[in-house]
């Protein structure tokens, strides 16, 4: 066996549709083995996209680190948790400002690029020529790397195909290629590089509106739009409105707080710059925290407790 081959492990899986192709490559370099059951906690760097502009890139990344903490069951910490930049210094800081341990995180720095390619048509009846259409294809690719360390353990890259100029997500909320890519690629960067933390069941889905626009109607709105596209005029008049920062859509594992979908969430005694992401590490560990929840127009609070009720 080569040298090449022996300093790594390459895992292929294909899966091909009628209309849309899916493809993840995973490479495993020497080392992440004994890494992998150590960890406890997955950093997501900010991400960087191929395509369009600041608001597209908004847009993405915020899904990105909504698949992130989904994929890990909430044992993440998120882009927008890193305040003082995305060095290993600084998110070594942020880590233990969040009560994260570093020695026992990785990074996962997500990039997604998209290519086009013509294919051909297929004639409903024989004998008919038919014109080729346009496909794109989307690479999202993960560099994973232990902290602290300049080397990765791996990556993983996978691509999907979608149809162009199709937006991340469909009129439904359904995610399409480009988020496809990156949900498959976060799922396997965890199952592989960090077992111990693959979520089970259904993930919460909650939205977020950044501590910098929370004082503003007008730019409650605004972000809500450029964040949110399939989010309905009610949903986004709801949280407009309101003092809060978080809108239940599903609540996953924050119904065994007597969570439910449509809730708005809040923390009591005024604004936090908390994140969603804080809130699912905080279920991760079992812990309750305290919270404001409104529904129906009435406002309820749930205090801290050590352990979270059984469901």
């Amino acid at each position: 066996m080569s040298s090449w081959m022996a300093s790594r492990r390459v895992a292929l899986t294909l899966a091909v549709g009628l209309a849309a192709g899916c493809a993840s490559t995973v490479e495993v370099r020497p080392g992440a083995e004994a890494i992998a059951p150590t960890i406890t906690t997955v950093v997501g760097l900010p991400p960087s996209i191929g395509w369009g502009g600041d608001a597209d890139l908004r847009r993405i990344g915020r899904r990105a680190s909504d698949s992130l903490i989904a994929a890990t069951g909430g044992h993440a910490v998120i882009a927008e948790e890193l305040l003082d930049g995305e060095d290993d210094p600084a998110v070594a800081a942020a880590l233990k400002a969040l009560g994260e341990d570093p020695a026992r995180a990785l990074t996962f720095a997500i990039n997604v690029g998209m290519g086009g390619r013509l294919q051909n048509g297929v004639a409903a009846i024989p004998g008919f020529i038919v014109a080729k259409r346009l496909i794109v294809d989307f690479h999202a690719t993960i560099e994973v790397r232990k902290l602290g360390s300049r080397e990765p353990i791996g990556s993983v890259e996978t691509i999907v195909s979608g149809s162009p100029n199709e937006p991340e997500i469909g009129p439904d909320g359904a995610k399409n290629a480009a988020l496809e890519a990156i949900d498959g690629a976060l799922q396997k960067a965890v199952a592989t590089f960090a077992p111990r933390l693959v979520a089970t069941g259904r993930a919460a889905d909650i939205v977020e509106i950044p501590p910098e626009a929370a004082g503003s109607v007008a730019r409650r709105l605004t972000l809500l739009g450029d964040l949110y596209p399939e989010l309905s005029l009610d949903e986004m008049e709801t949280l407009a409105g309101a003092r809060e920062r978080f809108l239940v859509r599903e609540p996953g594992p924050l119904a065994a707080l007597g969570i439910a979908r449509g809730d708005l969430l809040g923390v009591p005694g005024g604004v936090t710059k908390a994140s969603r992401a804080a809130l699912a590490r905080a279920v991760a560990r079992g812990l309750q925290p305290a919270l404001a929840v409104v529904r129906g127009g009435q406002r309820y609070l749930l205090a801290a407790a050590d352990r979270a009720p059984a469901p």
